[in-house]
């Protein structure tokens, strides 16, 4: 999940994905809605309007949410401008929407969310137009009815937050009722767009063109080939399983839809690092059967998502080979989510050092080089470490890939198929 609010107190059939065309999607209403995503404190962020009169909403997008939450002024069992929306917070008004409508499903809380750890997530649910970014359009791509969370919680912000909601983007299981999907999702349902979305970032290229000057481009009904080549596209099922609820996506009541694939091997440069866990080490796995699965990769573009990921028992091993050291440090640095502290290579050395490579599916392997393993921003003069361990016998089998894994990759959501398609960036774009 992308988002960890800053509360004081409370907070899984190959298909064939090739066309002439460089935007790819089928004949449908409305042409593919590039989307530039700006890096906000959170993870990508960018502005979706709802309601009549429109309200300019400023949304975290995260692909491991399921909906649209919008921060409403209800908090404390009351609606309450003053008492639950602080001085500059983007909030969305419902009582000022004509067109809002109570939707008959049940509220839902959430325990265990990224959004208000160690608190409940209360969401109620209504219907809106909703009205996605779409180029030059000032009104944007609309949609009537679109089935939103409200926020219900039993606290107001105890600061302001940099954005107003949640666009979620998991993909929807059979079975699923509406208050499980997706705003794209439902204008696709809708007949607006392809039940595709394309994804990349431009941290790891020669600039940010391709982001139209921001930080990301998510394209929703279809994906970019002047970015990534056809032939390299390869698509993955995704992991529906019950081992997913641990960590830090163990959630009451439980999930399993999220964008995945199987994680089948690891190499350090050219040394094989065994990902299996002997069952012994888990006293208390989830489902007995977790321990013995091929480990889960969960796709995040958020915070959850930063730092390479790295075996526990292999983490050694690494800090060896890079010859890394130990940095004490006071600062709460925004690195990564691990709990490896901070190590730190010589600078001079990055360009020898070895890639890690990480293979889906048995059949597909991500490089992540030592440019983009190494962090150079967050503490000037240091050249970080930039690996998060993942220990099995405390997260379970699944773990984020994010940004740095991503940094050189072109993913493709498909919701028909329920597979994530993964293709390296074109090289000439490479940084």
């Amino acid at each position: 999940m992308g988002l960890i609010l800053s509360f004081a107190a409370v907070l899984s059939v190959l298909t064939t994905f090739t066309s002439a065309s460089v935007i790819q999607a089928r004949a449908v209403k409305a042409s593919p809605l590039r989307i530039p995503m700006r890096q906000l404190s959170h993870g990508p962020a960018f502005n979706i309007k709802v309601g009549n009169p429109p309200q300019d909403m400023t949304v975290l997008d995260d692909w491991t949410w399921h909906s649209t939450w919008l921060y409403t002024p209800h908090c404390k069992g009351h609606y309450s401008i003053p008492d639950c929306v602080l001085p500059g917070q983007n909030f969305f008004d419902s009582m000022k929407s004509s067109t809002l409508k109570n939707a008959s499903d049940a509220d839902q809380t959430f325990l265990g969310t990224d959004y208000t750890p160690g608190a409940p997530f209360t969401v109620s649910f209504a219907t809106d137009e909703m009205c996605l970014p779409n180029g030059k359009n000032p009104k944007g791509l609309c949609q009537k009815n679109v089935e939103v969370e409200l926020s219900n919680l039993a606290f107001e912000f105890p600061t302001v937050q940099d954005i107003g909601g949640i666009i979620g983007l998991a993909p929807v299981l059979p079975g699923f009722n509406a208050t499980y999907y997706p705003a794209a999702y439902q204008f696709m349902e809708a007949g607006q767009l392809d039940r595709i979305v394309g994804w990349h970032m431009c941290a790891g290229l020669k600039n940010k063109d391709t982001c139209q000057g921001q930080d990301y481009l998510t394209i929703y009904g279809g994906t970019d080939t002047s970015i990534y080549r056809p032939s390299q596209m390869q698509d993955h099922d995704i992991v529906v399983s019950p081992c997913i609820n641990a960590g830090n996506l163990q959630l009451t009541p439980a999930r399993s839809n999220y964008w995945s694939a199987s994680w089948t091997g690891f190499w350090i440069g050219n040394k094989s690092i065994p990902l299996s866990t002997p069952t012994t080490a888990m006293p208390d796995p989830p489902v007995p059967s977790c321990s013995s699965i091929n480990p889960i990769a969960i796709f995040d573009e958020g915070g959850l998502g930063r730092g390479a990921p790295v075996p526990l028992a292999a983490f050694s091993t690494l800090t060896s080979v890079t010859k890394a050291t130990v940095i004490n440090s006071t600062s709460a640095l925004p690195l990564n989510e691990g709990k490896q502290g901070l190590w730190a290579v010589d600078c001079n050395a990055i360009r020898s050092l070895p890639d890690l490579v990480y293979e889906l599916s048995g059949k597909q392997k991500i490089t992540v080089t030592p440019q983009m393993y190494i962090d150079r921003d967050v503490m000037p003069g240091k050249c970080l470490l930039n690996a998060r361990t993942w220990d099995r016998t405390t997260a379970g089998a699944q773990t984020f890939f994010g940004q740095t894994v991503l940094a050189r990759t072109y993913l493709k959501y498909d919701f028909e198929g329920l597979k994530v398609g993964i293709a390296p960036v074109r090289r000439e774009l490479w940084k």
